[in-house]
């Protein structure tokens, strides 16, 4: 975590950096794409600012790591991304993207094995056995409880780590810490998003 007020003056300084290049390579763009170019001007400008202020320099959100990639992925903001970045940082983000897509595809494999070793042997069956017999017992109605909880914490997990860059890979305390941050820098983001709106907005009469 880092300090809001350094962070916000952090924020500022590099999404000024930011948006002034974009402002650089949008001559030629659409609506759509200048739209384009100043999210990713804002989410590079929060995840750079939140790297630099943390109290730990060395170990970055990995919501900011996974923010920066993920807009890395995209060959099309490759040339915003190196007048923001630089070189040297627009190749790390690219190879940290390149690292998670591996990664997300060998899981993807692993959950097809898994899905499939489960399918195959008996175990599935036994289980449903087991369950029916366990609903004709006294503690049915509880057992039926819990395993409901259950499902519905796993559910709001599983949104929760869709919402935060980064957080398929995050478990527990892991994940909250990451999930608190993240909405702490993206409430500073849109506050400056609206402060320099309203201070670009012609005066009228």
């Amino acid at each position: 975590m880092h300090a809001p007020r350094k962070f916000r003056k952090a924020f500022m300084a590099q999404l000024l950096v930011s948006l002034r290049a974009a402002g650089q390579a949008s001559k030629s763009m659409g609506l759509r794409e200048r739209r384009d170019a100043v999210r990713l001007s804002s989410d590079v400008a929060m995840a750079l600012a939140s790297a630099r202020t943390r109290s730990a320099p060395r170990s970055s959100a990995a919501w900011a790591r996974a923010l920066v990639a993920r807009h890395a992925v995209e060959r099309r903001n490759e040339a915003l991304m190196r007048r923001i970045m630089g070189g040297a940082g627009y190749e790390m983000a690219a190879a940290a993207a390149a690292a998670a897509r591996s990664r997300k595809e060998a899981r993807s494999r692993r959950i097809v094995r898994r899905s499939r070793r489960v399918c195959s042997s008996s175990a599935g069956r036994r289980r449903t056995v087991s369950l029916a017999a366990a609903a004709a017992s006294g503690g049915a109605v509880r057992c039926s409880a819990m395993a409901a909880a259950r499902r519905m914490v796993k559910a709001r997990l599983r949104v929760l780590r869709s919402l935060v860059p980064g957080g398929e890979a995050l478990r527990g305390l892991s994940l909250l810490s990451e999930t608190l941050d993240y909405v702490v820098c993206l409430k500073t983001q849109v506050e400056l998003m609206q402060c320099l709106c309203k201070g670009s907005r012609p005066k009228l009469g």
